[in-house]
């Protein structure tokens, strides 16, 4: 999945078309990838994800992804015959955005998933580390949300 020749999704490419939309904008990647950092670690010192609250983000991450395959659809759906090239660059860029969300929805799933099965098993260390993951990628996730809507905005007033 990560080689550049896969017949799967290739998450490398997936990932370089999600940075073209900041290549005018590099300060602002810090934006969205470094301030959840600092999120997660706040919010791992207060709560941690265990049980009752694990299940939680399992069915809050549940129907994030539906949406983000609700919104994959549209914007697949979309004509671009007669469109501008900036229209048909950010329908690809948006798509792409959304490939990744779909993408960080997953892997946090997975890790709240093994927090809700696995949370009395492991040690206290790999449990805080794995709640830092769960809660960075949330933080992500919901901080390129507002880049998605802005797009989504965008696409549907130029239509």
């Amino acid at each position: 999945m990560l080689r550049s020749n896969s017949n799967f999704l290739n998450i490398r490419k997936v990932f370089k078309d999600y940075l073209s939309i900041f290549k005018d904008a590099k300060k602002h990647l810090f934006v969205f990838w470094g301030v959840p950092i600092l999120l997660a670690i706040a919010v791992v010192q207060v709560t941690d994800v265990t049980g009752k609250s694990a299940e939680s983000v399992i069915v809050f991450l549940s129907i994030l992804i539906s949406a983000f395959f609700a919104t994959l659809s549209i914007l697949i759906s979309k004509q671009t015959d007669q469109s501008s090239e900036l229209y048909k660059q950010v329908l690809k860029e948006t798509a792409s955005l959304v490939l990744l969300e779909i993408i960080l929805c997953i892997v946090a799933l997975v890790i709240s998933i093994m927090l809700a099965i696995i949370d009395v098993v492991i040690p206290m260390i790999f449990l805080i580390i794995l709640n830092f993951f769960d809660y960075y990628l949330i933080f992500v996730m919901l901080i390129n949300l507002l880049i998605l809507i802005k797009r989504m905005k965008a696409l549907i007033d130029n239509a």
